[in-house]
């Protein structure tokens, strides 16, 4: 593991070879002319909040903390923040997503979602998903997590619903983005129709506490572009030791994919694509707010980058940017701007 002298050496390093042969003006440049890209996200629709608290004091009867409610927040999170990121670069994004009826959370969801996303709701019984995280509020830490989740699969007939709703729209969008937490929303039968008929398939796979071990990204036959974690490439190659970069071949080989992009947290992300093989680029920061949302910020502005054909360095460049923007903001409070990636891209390459 390299010490944050080693990481900030490499990046410097990394910036001054990639000003060479790309300026800020030229990625702006690219950036601006995604604003047609038709864009379609598939995914679950999450609620964050947030409940912050202080410590009071050890429970005089039980062998733990008690801590004083001091507030409350709630973030549009999951696919939802995938849509307002996604929203920064493009004009034309629409969002296919799975409510829960009681609470269904919706006109918070229609107040917190960009209004130039279009929203296409299903519902089922139960309530929307909610992450309930507990958090020092000097501290910022994460204490604990309660989740209201679903434990099963959509039902046929609403499955049946959002396949015919696929089979009329799908087509007629440049690019799909799935973002696939696990909780039940894409069923075998939705993931094979979105993989035939989809121009242009993004994915990201998600495992997490709900669904560790299951939610792996193998489970679809293919994709053009795949955004992964180090956790989820050995989780889908079944495979805990073993080199990350033959995992990862492995991981690319079976989804048939243009370009896998793994996530390395505080070292950045890797590339990898036949022809070019693997490409590093290092992250962007040292201040970290909130991790919660970082692969869904790169995800969701890497995509359309790479969909239009943006060479790979740059590419990651961006999604690197994207990543560093969203960790420096609480939760998913504040979707990414075009202007902070402009402002922040045009200080890494003045």
């Amino acid at each position: 593991m390299m010490t944050p002298m080693q990481e900030t050496k490499e990046r410097d390093s990394f910036l001054s070879s990639f000003a060479k042969s790309h300026s800020a003006g030229s990625i702006i440049d690219q950036l601006t002319k995604l604003r047609t890209l038709k864009i379609l996200i598939i995914g679950e629709a999450i609620i964050d909040q947030y409940q912050y608290t202080s410590p009071m004091g050890k429970e005089s009867k039980e062998p733990l903390v008690v801590h004083r409610h001091e507030g409350e927040e709630l973030f549009a999170g999951g696919a939802l923040a995938t849509a307002n990121h996604t929203a920064s670069l493009s004009g034309n994004v629409t969002l296919v997503t799975l409510l829960g009826k009681s609470p269904s959370y919706e006109s918070f969801i229609r107040d917190h979602v960009k209004k130039g996303v279009r929203l296409k709701f299903f519902s089922r019984d139960g309530s929307t998903i909610i992450k309930r995280r507990f958090i020092d509020q000097y501290t910022n830490q994460k204490l604990f997590q309660v989740s209201e989740i679903w434990n099963d699969m959509i039902t046929p007939r609403l499955e049946k619903a959002v396949a015919d709703f696929l089979k009329r729209e799908i087509t007629k969008y440049d690019c799909v983005m799935v973002n696939d937490f696990g909780h039940g929303f894409l069923t075998p039968k939705l993931i094979r129709l979105i993989c035939r008929k989809a121009k242009t398939l993004c994915l990201n796979v998600q495992a997490n506490s709900a669904n560790y071990g299951f939610n792996i990204v193998t489970k679809y036959p293919r994709a053009d572009i795949a955004t992964t974690d180090i956790h989820e490439i050995r989780l889908a190659t079944h495979d805990r030791y073993g080199d990350i970069l033959t995992l990862a071949k492995k991981v690319a080989r079976h989804l048939h994919t243009k370009t896998l992009v793994v996530t390395r947290g505080p070292f950045g992300s890797t590339g990898y694509t036949k022809e070019q093989g693997f490409v590093d680029v290092p992250a962007f920061t040292d201040r970290i707010v909130d991790r919660v949302g970082a692969g869904d910020a790169l995800f969701s502005i890497i995509s359309p980058c790479l969909v239009r054909g943006m060479d790979l360095p740059t590419g990651l460049f961006v999604g690197n940017v994207a990543a560093a923007i969203k960790i420096g903001s609480v939760g998913n409070k504040t979707p990414i701007e075009f202007n902070q990636l402009k402002s922040f891209i045009s200080t890494l390459l003045p």
